[in-house]
């Protein structure tokens, strides 16, 4: 029978690390590939603009205009947010009780469909 070694440090007398150990706001990661050329482009981007390396994404992420294409799988995610916001919207009785989160999932939805009204009317 074949026999694990294992250092002694993953043995014995290692504490198992707590989660968040280092009590950071942001805990999660996102990982996306890139060809050498784009890298080099994000990287001298992020040089320019002066912020750190994840505010760069962040911001960009987070505030630019994005342009959709319509599609069945874009359509499909859209109608079951909307879904979603119909039941929420139908459930609430005061203005205080909205689900900022799911008013945020409808705005976005709106601005989609904004690009995609803009898009059609470029066509024409």
């Amino acid at each position: 029978m074949a026999k694990i070694y294992r250092r002694d440090t993953l043995v014995s007398g290692v504490s198992p690390k707590k989660k968040n150990e280092k009590n950071r706001k942001r805990n999660t990661i996102v990982n996306f590939r890139v060809t050498p050329e784009e890298k080099q482009l994000l990287d001298d981007r992020i040089a320019l603009s002066g912020l750190a390396r994840a505010d760069f994404f962040i911001q960009s992420c987070l505030h630019q205009k994005v342009v959709t294409f319509g599609n069945v799988k874009t359509f499909d995610v859209m109608r079951k947010k909307l879904a979603v916001v119909n039941k929420h919207l139908q459930e609430v009785s005061k203005s205080e009780e909205l689900d900022l989160e799911v008013l945020e999932s409808l705005r976005m939805i709106l601005e989609l469909f904004d690009g995609l009204e803009r898009k059609n009317e470029a066509d024409e």
